[in-house]
């Protein structure tokens, strides 16, 4: 597509100039004044010679997020299932789309198709809006000519994805609360209520029993270098950052995170899930093997499974198949492993792969249940524990004062 220099007048009468990607001058217009601009001048250009860029217009307007895209998908998938040609659904899709984000989106994807360019090509010169593996499945659906049912394989995978993502957050949240309500409690306690008893204390002169004393050393040291806190904090957010940054640490550390006890099978079942239903799914849409294990391989957070999905497109390459490396690599899970080697030997890996997705699927759910019946007790039990050996102290303190000989 070509490329334009503008100039235009914001609404606060500020010259702007820029470079923008339109089908023609009329779009650049129209997008200038949809965006509240005054159009001065646009001249199409060799891309990059603007002589000087002001902020650009594009990124005025929220990009397109997850939900968004996943309404797109919905809609488009819809049409299209119903025999709506692809000009016609994209103009049916702007007449009912409210979202600006969504419509400014829409609107670049039909420009770009009107302009010559495949709907594959659309999506990926919207730049990380799209992921490699939406604009990998599109353009095999429309190598095979069965773009309709590959929207629609993409639309269940984004929806079971989500899915899978909401049940953790979800889970998640009550944790999370109660711990931020533990640590306040405590803090609360040791701050404003240990110290309205130092006073008695220092007035009696008695020595105190050894658990007051301690409590109120805390409580002197969150008073006085409260402000070490969120520098301790950063420190150790900082250097988790630079060790996750280390590739072989991070390897191994991640490595580890699967050994862990209750939480080891539950990143395990969750990666397995979502490798598995990516490839998969890209596999049933016509994608390659190899291919479909390097896209697979980036929707991995865990560096150790990743490794062996690499060593397994080295092993294919070389005549070799994926069970074995996984097997030798033992990161994936056992009943995963199984499933691939029958996959292979029947040649339907596509089914099997959707198959065992949907198996860690239902395993993800369980380890969170199993993970948050311990935890809820824990964290209730540890938050009593603190309160009350803090109130104790604070009694014991106060009793051994009453004791005291008059």
């Amino acid at each position: 597509m070509p490329h334009f220099y503008y100039k235009a007048i914001t609404r606060d009468g500020v010259t702007d100039e820029g470079e923008m990607v339109e089908a023609n001058s009329a779009a650049v217009i129209r997008r200038l004044q949809d965006g509240g601009f005054i159009p001065i001048l646009t001249e199409e250009i060799a891309p990059g010679k603007v002589k000087r860029r002001g902020f650009r217009l594009p990124n005025l307007r929220r990009k397109a997020a997850q939900p968004d895209i996943v309404a797109f998908t919905r809609s488009l998938t819809s049409l299209l299932g119903s025999g709506t040609a692809l000009d016609r659904a994209l103009d049916i899709m702007l007449e009912v789309e409210a979202e600006p984000a969504t419509r400014a989106l829409i609107e670049d994807v039909q420009i770009a198709v009107r302009g010559g360019a495949s709907l594959s090509q659309a999506f990926d010169d919207q730049g990380r809006v799209f992921s490699g593996f939406y604009v990998s499945m599109v353009r095999a659906a429309e190598a095979s000519g069965t773009l309709s049912d590959g929207l629609e394989r993409m639309l269940e995978y984004l929806e079971r994805s989500r899915e899978l993502r909401e049940k953790i957050v979800s889970a998640l949240i009550y944790p999370i609360i109660l711990f931020v309500v533990a640590g306040l409690s405590v803090l609360i306690l040791l701050t404003l209520v240990v110290p309205q008893f130092r006073p008695i204390f220092e007035e009696m002169g008695a020595a105190l029993p050894l658990a007051t004393r301690v409590v109120l050393a805390i409580s002197d040291f969150f008073a006085s270098y409260w402000w070490l806190v969120p520098i301790v904090i950063a420190g150790v957010a900082l250097g988790i950052r630079q060790v996750l940054e280390d590739p072989d640490k991070r390897r191994r550390l991640d490595a580890m995170s699967l050994r862990l006890p209750l939480l080891g099978p539950l990143i395990s079942a969750n990666e397995t899930a979502r490798f598995s239903r990516s490839l998969g799914t890209l596999l049933q849409n016509g994608v390659p093997v190899l291919q479909g294990l390097e896209i697979g391989r980036n929707t991995l957070t865990n560096r150790a499974l990743a490794a062996a999905v690499d060593d397994a497109s080295a092993s294919l390459k070389g005549g070799g198949d994926l069970s074995s490396i996984f097997q030798e690599a033992a990161v994936f899970p056992g009943l995963a492993v199984q499933m691939i080697k029958v996959g292979e030997e029947s040649g339907n890996l596509d089914q099997t792969m959707l198959r065992v997705s949907k198996i860690y699927e239902g395993e993800v759910s369980l380890s969170i249940q199993r993970l948050l019946a311990m935890v809820e007790p824990i964290l209730i039990i540890s938050l009593g524990i603190m309160i009350a050996g803090i109130i104790m102290s604070i009694l014991v303190g106060v009793i051994s004062i009453n004791e005291l000989p008059v």
